[in-house]
């Protein structure tokens, strides 16, 4: 089990954390390993309390999970981001357990795309999906689709032309959520570093799967349907837009705010813009405003048209927007 320790401590070379984790997903309900998994646990704790619980924090953080969840769904977590195989790696372990392990996943080889704050990005990918990609995104996706599904992994803001495929549905996992799809349009914004998992379908259908210690659920959407999914309290709004007038990011530089926190609008406009804001007030952060700009508005414009009740004082200093009410 020696492995699997140094995968823990993040000892691991960076191929070989990738095949770790995806043999964990893989055999997240196998009981011979949740059991070695819970004695291996249980085994640190006792003999490097301190430097296990870090480790363990750590870990935990990466796959956006909580370390007393049940060892079950906390090693299903680890299908997150790091969960692409990149080079079979022949790992030192011993019994069924290294057996099963040993024998190899179907290979391709995996890209990832990190889009710079200010900028944005397009994709196409082997099946002929084509994505757009906004700032602060990072996508991780195969170079071929290779067995029953077509799943990729996202973290931001993207909208999709996804390819119809009824045989291989196609999935986007960011998190805790899942959008599985087996061709249509929507846009999909699931930023770590904000509240609100948003869903917009355009054309054709889809289904969220959210999946937390909390809850397991799942929701269709039709076109003109868009899901806010809020991590912060677990509400679910589902609400009516018009697809024929709605414009995404990459139609001049078109943004939507719908019913959301200045906290996440302000993390919107970091990335946007490249620009550092800073809400000096926590009542205001939790204000939820609506706004829609599609005329490539600069900041100081979209700051202004979302200060309509004229509460808020901007104040620049060194590069960085201060916002505090008046």
């Amino acid at each position: 089990m020696d492995i699997l320790k140094n995968y823990f401590y993040g000892r691991l070379e960076p191929q070989e954390e990738v095949q770790v984790q995806d043999w964990l997903a893989e055999h997240a309900d196998d009981p011979q390993v949740v059991r070695a998994l819970d004695a291996m646990m249980s085994e640190l704790e006792k003999e490097e309390p301190e430097i296990s619980a870090e480790a363990f924090a750590s870990v935990s953080a990466k796959l956006g999970i909580e370390r007393r969840k049940s060892t079950r769904k906390m090693i299903r977590k680890a299908a997150g981001w790091m969960t692409r195989v990149a080079v079979f790696i022949m790992l030192p372990l011993s019994g069924a357990l290294a057996y099963s392990m040993l024998v190899p996943p179907q290979q391709t080889e995996w890209h990832e795309i990190k889009v710079p704050y200010g900028q944005t990005d397009e994709l196409t990918l082997s099946d002929g999906t084509h994505l757009h990609l906004n700032a602060g995104s990072r996508i991780t996706y195969p170079e071929e689709f290779t067995g029953a599904e077509r799943r990729i992994f996202v973290e931001g803001e993207v909208f999709a032309d996804v390819a119809k495929d009824p045989e291989r549905p196609f999935i986007i996992n960011s998190g805790d959520i899942d959008v599985n799809v087996l061709g249509t349009t929507f846009n999909l914004k699931a930023y770590d570093n904000t509240e609100c998992v948003e869903l917009l379908l355009l054309d054709g259908a889809v289904r969220m799967d959210i999946d937390t210690k909390d809850r397991t659920q799942q929701l269709v959407l039709h076109p003109g349907e868009m899901l806010q999914y809020d991590r912060k309290s677990g509400e679910i709004d589902l609400k009516e837009f018009n697809p024929f007038s709605f414009k995404g990011f990459h139609e001049n530089g078109s943004m939507h705010f719908f019913n959301l926190r200045l906290s996440d609008i302000a993390s919107d406009l970091e990335r946007l813009f490249g620009t550092k804001i800073i809400l000096l007030d926590e009542s205001l952060a939790e204000t939820r405003y609506f706004a829609w700009f599609t005329n490539s508005e600069t900041l100081d414009q979209i700051l202004k048209g979302i200060n309509v009740d004229g509460k808020m004082r901007f104040r620049k200093r060194d590069g960085v927007i201060y916002i505090s009410r008046k």
